[in-house]
C-alpha cells in the first residue's frame, strides 16, 4: 500500500512539474478566410454536376500546447462564425453554414531575432458542419456533417517577454464531409461535400 500511495505521489508531482515547465502555453486566436469555399457535388435522377458556395468567414478559438524551443505541439477548438449566400438556382432560398474545428498540429519555430520566430507546420483534426437552408416564406431545413480536415500555416511569433507573445500568419485547410442526404432541396442532397478556407490569422499567447 506504501509502495502504491509513493507511485500515485511521483507520478502526481511529474504531472504538476510538467504543468509549471517553461515550454507550456495557453492562448486564443482568431482568424478570417477570404472564402469559405462549400463545394457539393450532386447526382439526383440522373442530373449531375457541382455548385459552389463561397463567402468570406471569420472564426475565434482557443489552444493549449507545448513549446521545444526550435518547434512545438498544440491543440486548438476554433468556431467559424455563420456565412450565408443565396442558393444558385432560386434567389429566394439562402444557404447558411458554420462549423467547429478540433485541432492537433506541430510547428517548426526556429528563431529569426531575439523575439521574433519562425512558424511553419502541418495540423488537422475534426470539423464538423452545420447547414441550414431558408427561403422567403420562412421555411427551414438543416442538417450537420462530420469530417475530417488538414493544413498548414506559416507565419510568426513575436515575444514581448518570456511570458507574453502575438502570433500572426497565413493558414489554409481543406475537409471532406461526404454525402449530406437530409435535405429537402435536391441541390444539397450531394454525393460529396467538401469545404477549402484559406486565410489570415491572428493570436496571443500566454507561456508558463
Amino acid at each position: 500500500m506504501k509502495n502504491f500511495a509513493l507511485k500515485i505521489s511521483l507520478v502526481a508531482s511529474m504531472v504538476y512539474s510538467f504543468a509549471l515547465a517553461d515550454g507550456l502555453f495557453t492562448g486564443i486566436e482568431s482568424d478570417y478566410s477570404f472564402q469559405s469555399n462549400l463545394k457539393v457535388k450532386y447526382n439526383n435522377a440522373g442530373d449531375t454536376g457541382i455548385i459552389k458556395y463561397k463567402k468570406a468567414q471569420a472564426g475565434i478559438g482557443l489552444k493549449a500546447g507545448y513549446d521545444f524551443d526550435r518547434y512545438r505541439v498544440y491543440s486548438s477548438y476554433i468556431y467559424d462564425f455563420q456565412a450565408s449566400k443565396d442558393m444558385s438556382y432560386d434567389p429566394d432560398y439562402t444557404v447558411k453554414w458554420l462549423t467547429h474545428k478540433f485541432i492537433l498540429g506541430a510547428d517548426y519555430t526556429p528563431s529569426i531575432t531575439d523575439n521574433f520566430k519562425l512558424a511553419v507546420g502541418p495540423y488537422g483534426g475534426y470539423s464538423r458542419l452545420k447547414v441550414k437552408i431558408n427561403d422567403i416564406t420562412g421555411y427551414s431545413d438543416k442538417d450537420s456533417k462530420n469530417g475530417w480536415l488538414i493544413g498548414a500555416k506559416i507565419g510568426g511569433i513575436y515575444s514581448f517577454d518570456k511570458n507574453n507573445e502575438l502570433e500572426f500568419g497565413f493558414k489554409a485547410d481543406k475537409t471532406n464531409y461526404g454525402k449530406m442526404t437530409e435535405f429537402d432541396s435536391e441541390e444539397f442532397n450531394a454525393d460529396n461535400v467538401k469545404e477549402i478556407n484559406y486565410g489570415l490569422y491572428l493570436g496571443y499567447n500566454y507561456k508558463f
